[in-house]
């Protein structure tokens, strides 16, 4: 049975990145599931090696494919054109001159690199477990404080000086850190930084994302951001929407029914979807 189409989804990443699945299987897929509003947001091309970006040449080709679906599917389904867009200083942002000329309905800015490890291979704060131990040794000295204190810095200045649409996966840098393997979240150094940090997206006009990637693809045991940022993030005002990180067609609405269920256990009332005329504000007693 088609579901009635309300929710939305602006994180995707399909077989152009690090995803899996032809981009009209997400659009199957969210009719099936009830996604009324559909992004794609392939990591954006960077200028060194890498498995998981779009590269320019591809590009083309998806944005061509994304305006021709949105012919396609326009009476039944809002599709925009998006990219989520690392923060490097010196190399890349979101508001980028070649971001800018990509002609995208919106960004998701993210940081996912910090330093060059002694082989110059760049080291992302997400990724496989042995990598983030041997950045934190190398490149930190073993100080697990250093690393996350420069993590949050660098999203701050991307939120202050190159602000995307929306924040993804606000605290990342958690990825690792199961069972409190490299430190404790209620520890009183941590919390400084994220309220650091959520102070500063509380004065930007950036949106932060609620996402349940971590969840659906095993990585995480809990949201990005943890409940009590999300308490937080209330308290501040702060505007939120809600998006999966879809890496294959089937996760297009993966957790969301329990994270609706959190978010208004909270006191969310409100959270925002973009549709043709810009962000809305929907209520989220619709979706629970």
């Amino acid at each position: 049975m088609v579901l009635e189409r309300k929710l939305s989804n602006y994180h995707t990443h399909s077989k152009y990145c690090d995803g899996h699945g032809e981009l009209e299987e997400y659009i199957y897929s969210s009719l099936e599931k009830g996604i009324r509003y559909l992004g794609f947001s392939s990591h954006a091309p960077l200028p060194f090696k890498n498995n998981w970006t779009i590269s320019k040449k591809d590009f083309f080709k998806y944005r061509e494919l994304i305006l021709m679906l949105k012919e396609k599917y326009k009476e039944i389904l809002d599709i925009f054109l998006g990219l989520e867009v690392d923060y490097i200083p010196g190399i890349i942002s979101p508001v980028s001159p070649e971001i800018k000329a990509m002609d995208l309905d919106y960004t998701i800015g993210s940081v996912h690199f910090l330093v060059q490890l002694d082989n110059e291979e760049h080291w992302t704060v997400d990724g496989p477990l042995y990598e983030f131990e041997r950045g934190i040794e190398v490149t930190f000295n073993g100080d697990i404080t250093e690393a996350v204190k420069q993590y949050y810095e660098r999203l701050n200045t991307m939120v202050k000086a190159y602000p995307p649409d929306i924040i993804g996966h606000f605290d990342i840098i958690k990825k690792n850190n199961k069972n409190n393997r490299f430190f404790s979240e209620s520890e009183h150094w941590y919390k400084k930084l994220v309220y650091e940090s959520l102070d500063a997206v509380a004065k930007s006009h950036c949106i932060l994302e609620v996402n349940t990637g971590g969840i659906v693809r095993n990585k995480s045991s809990s949201l990005y951001p943890s409940e009590w940022i999300l308490k937080r993030c209330l308290k501040l005002d702060i505007p939120i929407t809600i998006s999966s990180d879809a890496h294959n067609p089937e996760q297009i609405d993966g957790y969301f029914r329990e994270t609706f269920a959190l978010l208004k256990s909270i006191g969310f009332s409100k959270y925002f979807q973009l549709k043709k005329t810009g962000w809305i504000e929907a209520d989220l007693k619709n979706f629970c």
